[in-house]
């Protein structure tokens, strides 16, 4: 009896933590993929972050907005607003794994899928937003684009700063 008590819970520890690994798993697009699959790409500013619980009051979402700069593909207007879920509202605490955090300010360049009427989330979850950094001397600005490791994968993936015009240009078909 005890041993198929323990067995039984064994087996339940061993399930759970196979969902929970399975429900965090997120597949590595590459920028082009992002690009491909976004029905909006922006760059502007991020202007207000707040968090808010879902209608029946079981989830926290967190919203950011953004002021549009450029629209690369798709039709951004004057402000995008960005959902995903996880968040803080009072005491409580949403944790979504691998969520993205929000500063008001922020310089972003934005890969986005429709989400709820109105708004948008990041495409890839969280692979399709990238901080844009202005050089102060020249006003050009950048990217931090991830370059893949080599072919035999014995050199880890790397960074590479490439202007936001130079990244457009490298993951949106030239028409």
């Amino acid at each position: 009896m005890k041993k198929t008590i323990v067995i039984s819970l064994v087996c339940a520890l061993v399930g759970f933590a196979v969902t929970a690994a399975v429900a965090t798993q997120v597949i590595q697009r590459t920028p082009q993929e992002l690009a491909q699959e976004s029905a909006l790409i922006v760059d502007g500013t991020v202007t207000g972050v707040r968090s808010y619980w879902n209608a029946d009051h079981s989830k926290i979402f967190t919203e950011a907005t953004v002021s549009v700069g450029s629209t690369y593909k798709g039709n951004g207007g004057g402000t995008v607003r960005v959902v995903q879920p996880g968040g803080v509202v009072g005491n409580v605490r949403m944790t979504a794994h691998g969520a993205l955090s929000w500063n008001r300010g922020e310089q972003v360049l934005l890969f986005l899928e429709p989400s709820v009427p109105g708004a948008f989330q990041v495409a890839g979850f969280s692979q399709g937003k990238y901080e844009v950094e202005r050089d102060p001397r020249t006003g050009r600005t950048f990217v931090q684009q991830t370059l893949p490791a080599d072919l035999e994968g014995t050199a880890p993936a790397r960074a590479q700063r490439v202007t936001v015009e130079q990244f457009i240009n490298q993951v949106l078909p030239q028409e």
